[in-house]
């Protein structure tokens, strides 16, 4: 039985536009997560798939020295609607949005950093739930991550964060104005664990009081403006400003490179001793 000339027009136009979108949409998706590295902002950036916990991007400075390096993973929050990226795939589209490669350039750390895709809504769970299995991920494409690991989290980031305290190789914690529900007691809880743990606590105008509050709680040194004092080299620093809005913590681009700043930040320099007084002539 033959087709009708115009069904089988149309039919092939269907197919030719279904072929243009899938070619459209793999390019995107190579754009936005590069598989091959690609040089950014003076180092190398690579992304791969891991499957339904979303994609996982990559960046390394150009002077990355594997042997004194640490792992830094940072975790975005709800996607609030100001940078129009859609829901799937959130972290491609804020990789570039937020200009996370330049904020981790900026902040000047030996570090392979890695970014991963948390909860975009209320409605979603925490795609990564232990560290170990973000370490194991990155061996299984190629990447040998540095055991020592820092952890920055913005607003709902937390909740991943929080997944994460278990595991021996979390030495460093840094919350971005996401001190929300039981986070307060349990970031306690992890910091007062061990004392070679270090913590960064960042409150911007959605919840600086809790901030503070646990800062002075932890007895934190008090870091200042976070977008631009130079923080200290101390186990715990807390830094608040209530007049800096939620996404501006991110999007303003200066607390997360004043962030990595405390984490290479050298040691406090010890007191020289006092010169021998010379003895008095008689």
């Amino acid at each position: 039985m033959s087709m009708n000339p115009v069904v089988f027009r149309r039919l092939l136009c269907a197919v030719f536009i279904l072929a243009v979108l899938a070619l459209l949409a793999a390019r995107a998706s190579a754009e936005g997560c590069p598989a091959e590295p690609v040089e950014e902002e003076g180092g190398t950036h690579r992304c791969y798939s891991a499957g339904k916990r979303g994609n996982v991007h990559l960046w390394t400075p150009a002077a990355y020295d594997a042997a004194t390096a640490v792992t830094i993973v940072y975790v975005h929050g709800h996607n609030l609607g100001f940078e129009n990226c859609a829901n799937a795939h959130y972290l491609d589209c804020v990789w570039d949005a937020h200009g996370l490669a330049s904020q981790f350039a900026v902040g000047g750390m030996n570090a392979l950093f890695v970014a991963v895709e948390g909860p975009v809504n209320n409605r979603q769970r925490p795609k990564w739930t232990s560290l170990g299995d973000l370490h194991a991920s990155l061996r299984r494409h190629g990447v040998k991550p540095p055991s020592k690991t820092a952890v920055i989290a913005h607003s709902a980031g937390i909740f991943t964060a929080m997944r994460f305290m278990g595991d021996a190789r979390l030495a460093h914690l840094v919350p971005l104005d996401a001190l929300y529900q039981d986070a307060p007691q349990r970031i306690a809880r992890w910091f007062r664990a061990s004392a070679g743990r270090r913590l960064t606590l960042v409150g911007a105008d959605a919840v600086h009081a809790r901030t503070l509050r646990l800062g002075r709680k932890l007895g934190c040194t008090d870091a200042g403006d976070p977008e631009s004092s130079y923080p200290p080299p101390d186990r715990c620093a807390v830094a608040v400003d209530a007049n800096l809005g939620h996404m501006d913590v991110v999007q303003g681009r200066q607390v997360i490179p004043q962030v990595l700043a405390r984490m290479s930040a050298p040691k406090a320099a010890r007191k020289r001793p006092r010169p021998a007084k010379k003895p008095r002539r008689e």
